[in-house]
C-alpha cells in the first residue's frame, strides 16, 4: 500500500504560495559563480564560531556593475600599494554604495578590487560598472566579497547583516528561505534534488542556519529566516534538517523568493514512511515544459532515476546516490528535451541486503 495523495501532501507540507522578488541587480554576470552561496552561515577561518557575513562571487579581474540606484558612500583605494588598498588584512581596495531601503539606508560594500572606476560622492545606477575585480587585501585569490548592511557602513553594528542570496541571483533563477525552530547556529540544511544551474555551479549541495553565533548577523526584515538557499533553478524540492524533523517540499519559479514554512505547522510527529518501493506516475502528465517525479522508499536504498528518449538515449539524471526512507520528489526540466514520448527509470538499491527494484514511468512531453 502506498501513501495517499492528500496525505503526501500534508506531511511533507507542499506549498503553492505567493512569493517575493529579488531586490538587488547581480554585480557580476550570469557564468560567474557565487562561492559559497549555500553557505553564508559558513564559519570563518579565523573564528569558526562567527560566520562569513557575504558571498564570494569568482570574478577574476573583470568588471563588476552596481547592483542597485544610489551614491557612492567611500572608496577605500591606495594607488601606492595595489595589493593592499586601505583594509590589507582585510577588503584590500574596496567601496561603498549608499541606497535608500525601506526609510533606511542600505549599505552594498564590494571587496577585493584592483581599481575602483567611481568616486566618493558619485551618483550611480543599477547595472553601471562601478569597479574592476582583483585579489587585494585578505584575499584567498581574485574574487569580488559582496556584503549587504542595513541602516550603517560599520562593521560593529548589531544585527545589520543581510544575506544577499535573498536580494541577487542569476537570471531566471528563484531561492528559497525559512526558519527552523531552536535549530543551533551552523545546522546543516539539505535540499533535494540539486538545485544549482550547472554550470556555472561546480560545488555547494547544501545550506547552514545563521544568525545565532554571529551578533553581526540579522534575519532578514522582509523574511524573518535563519537559513536560505540562492541561485536555485525553477522546479519542486525537498528541503530537510534535523534528522528529518524539519522537513519541507517547496516549489519554486523563475526570479522567485519563496518562503519554504508558509502555510506549515511543526509537526511533532514523524513523518510516515512508505511500505514499498514505488515510482509514481508523474505530475502534470503529460507536460510543458517541466513535471514532478515522486519515488518512495520504506528504508535506506541506492537510487537511482534517470529519463530516456524513445531510441535509448539518457536525457537526464534526476537521482544517482544514497537516500533515507521517505519521500523524495524530483524535477525534470524538459526546455531542451524534444517532444513526444519519454520514459523515467528508477533503480533502487536496498541497503541492507541488495535487493534491487526497477520501474519505468511512460511521460509525455508535449509542446
Amino acid at each position: 500500500m502506498t501513501i495517499r495523495p492528500l496525505l503526501l501532501v500534508l506531511l511533507c507540507f507542499t506549498l503553492t504560495v505567493q512569493a517575493q522578488t529579488f531586490r538587488l541587480r547581480r554585480p557580476v554576470p550570469d557564468n560567474i559563480q557565487t562561492n559559497g552561496s549555500y553557505l553564508y552561515g559558513e564559519p570563518r577561518l579565523s573564528n569558526p564560531g562567527l560566520a562569513h557575513t557575504a558571498i564570494d562571487i569568482s570574478i577574476a579581474y573583470d568588471t563588476v556593475w552596481s547592483a542597485s540606484d544610489g551614491t557612492v558612500w567611500f572608496v577605500g583605494y591606495d594607488p601606492g600599494n595595489p595589493t593592499g588598498g586601505y583594509e590589507p588584512g582585510g577588503c584590500g581596495n574596496y567601496l561603498f554604495v549608499q541606497s535608500p531601503s525601506g526609510g533606511v539606508y542600505l549599505y552594498l560594500l564590494y571587496c577585493h578590487l584592483s581599481i575602483p572606476l567611481v568616486v566618493n560622492g558619485q551618483v550611480v545606477v543599477k547595472g553601471m560598472p562601478i569597479a574592476v575585480s582583483g585579489n587585494t587585501g585578505n584575499s584567498t585569490g581574485p574574487h569580488l566579497h559582496f556584503e549587504l548592511r542595513l541602516g550603517t557602513p560599520s562593521s560593529a553594528g548589531s544585527r545589520t547583516r543581510r544575506n544577499p542570496e535573498l536580494w541577487v541571483a542569476i537570471t531566471g533563477m528563484g531561492a528559497i528561505y525559512g526558519r527552523i525552530p531552536n535549530a543551533p547556529n551552523n545546522t546543516r540544511v539539505d535540499i533535494s534534488p540539486d538545485p544549482k544551474p550547472r554550470p556555472p555551479y561546480n560545488s555547494f549541495s547544501y545550506a547552514l542556519t545563521y544568525n545565532f553565533g554571529d551578533p553581526a548577523i540579522g534575519s532578514d526584515d522582509v523574511y524573518g529566516e535563519n537559513y536560505a538557499i540562492g541561485d536555485v533553478k525553477p522546479g519542486t524540492y525537498t528541503i530537510t534538517a534535523l534528522s528529518g524533523a524539519y522537513r519541507r517540499v517547496v516549489v519554486v519559479g523563475a526570479g522567485e523568493v519563496v518562503n519554504a514554512d508558509a502555510g506549515a505547522t511543526y509537526a511533532a510527529d514523524a513523518p510516515t514512511v512508505p511500505e514499498a518501493v514505488a515510482l509514481a506516475q508523474n505530475f502534470p502528465n503529460p507536460f510543458n515544459p517541466r513535471t514532478t517525479i515522486r519515488v518512495e522508499l520504506p528504508e535506506a536504498h541506492r537510487l537511482a532515476v534517470k529519463v530516456y528518449d524513445l531510441l535509448g538515449r539518457e536525457i537526464a539524471v534526476l537521482a544517482d546516490g544514497t537516500y533515507e526512507p521517505g519521500v523524495h520528489q524530483f524535477m525534470f526540466e524538459g526546455s531542451n528535451s524534444p517532444s513526444g514520448v519519454l520514459f523515467c527509470q528508477m533503480a533502487a538499491t536496498r541497503l541492507s541486503d541488495g535487493r534491487i527494484t526497477m520501474a519505468v514511468r511512460r511521460m509525455v512531453l508535449q509542446r
